[in-house]
């Protein structure tokens, strides 16, 4: 059994923090929040997938404020940008901040205790939305889903907390190798992958609910949110497929946002024929009768939680990111084959 953690005992080693940002102005705050922490970052990289003189004009003007915060330019995807930081990082920790997340000044603190015990890999905390920024259906939402998802999902499955609010024992990374490179481009789920293997090689990850950022959701709309759902799910989808392990809806689950819109499409197409017009009839009026069953149940759910997850009254917006998640998949599946491994076939421009 794990030995108790002290929370009054302070953890040793350094520790980079790790600032993922693509051509993001916000990153500024960011910064700023990580300057104001009880413990401070021994080293701060500014882990830039694709210079622009904004990025770097900002982080140089941080650096000259504090040496410790570092620009790096690191091309590439996700994985492959993070990749890079890792391998420049000199801390024995490395924790992992997004350029649209504004950390309080127990973050840090609160999300390296746990490191006391030499068994933790990696720690994880949630991400409500910004103060001001959460204003449009699609953000209340999804603010409400994610901060159901760290409560119900999260805690229980450790693979699942995404890489945007984390911390790791670098030596996890020496022992399983760099994030996967191989995945989906846009979404490569590499966070999702990696704990998975740093769970299997023995640590242990772990939820901090305490160690919350806030979330810029400002640009998030409801048409935003199901792509970024799509994009999530393609990438999911080869990791589900490769490693076995997936945090989404049990095939139960997801049945009635499948059967319903079939019956729908197959009511619509045997309308068409007079002889079988009245069948046709039947099954729309069943699938379009058994969707609105559907959002008024989820509904009522939502607002029973809304107290606790504000926005969570929306909940009928279930309906439309489980059909982005399915189509995600579906592409995924088109992409990568049965086994995830398929290579992608690339166009004369070099895009998949």
């Amino acid at each position: 059994m794990p030995a108790p953690v002290d929370p009054a005992l302070p953890i040793r080693g350094q520790v980079t923090v790790i600032v993922t940002v693509l051509r993001d102005p916000r990153v500024a705050a960011t910064l700023e929040s990580l300057l104001q922490q009880t413990r401070l970052p021994d080293e701060v990289l500014v882990d830039d997938g694709g210079v622009t003189e904004v990025v770097r004009g900002i982080a140089e003007r941080f650096h000259a404020r504090d040496p410790r915060v570092k620009y790096l330019y690191a091309p590439g995807n996700i994985p492959e940008s993070r990749n890079t930081a890792i391998a420049a990082a000199t801390g024995e920790f490395v924790a992992f901040l997004d350029a649209d997340e504004v950390a309080p000044p127990g973050w840090l603190e609160a999300l390296l205790r746990p490191f006391a015990d030499p068994s933790i890999g990696f720690t994880g905390g949630p991400t409500p939305g910004r103060p001001g920024t959460v204003r449009t259906i699609g953000a209340r939402y999804y603010d409400a889903y994610l901060q159901r998802f760290y409560d119900t999902v999260a805690r229980l499955r450790p693979h699942a907390l995404p890489m945007g609010n984390s911390a790791w024992r670098k030596a996890a990374f020496d022992r399983v190798g760099p994030l996967d490179t191989t995945l989906y481009r846009r979404a490569a789920s590499e966070d999702q992958e990696v704990a998975d293997r740093v769970l299997r090689a023995g640590y242990r990850g772990l939820y901090v609910p305490e160690a919350w950022v806030q979330h810029d959701f400002s640009d998030l709309t409801v048409l935003r949110l199901l792509q970024k759902q799509r994009i999530y799910a393609e990438g999911g989808y080869v990791v589900w497929r490769r490693r076995g392990t997936t945090y989404e809806a049990t095939g139960g689950r997801v049945l009635p946002y499948v059967a319903l819109p079939v019956l729908v499409l197959a009511g619509l197409i045997l309308i068409l024929p007079v002889a079988t017009r009245w069948v046709g009839e039947l099954l729309t009026g069943l699938g379009a009768g058994g969707l609105v069953l559907l959002a008024l149940l989820l509904t009522i759910s939502g607002r029973r939680e809304e107290a606790r997850y504000p926005g969570l009254k929306f909940r009928a917006l279930e309906i439309p990111r489980r059909w982005a998640t399915l189509y995600g998949a579906f592409r995924g599946f088109l992409t990568y084959g049965w086994s995830g491994r398929r290579t992608p076939t690339r166009s004369s421009s070099g895009k998949p």
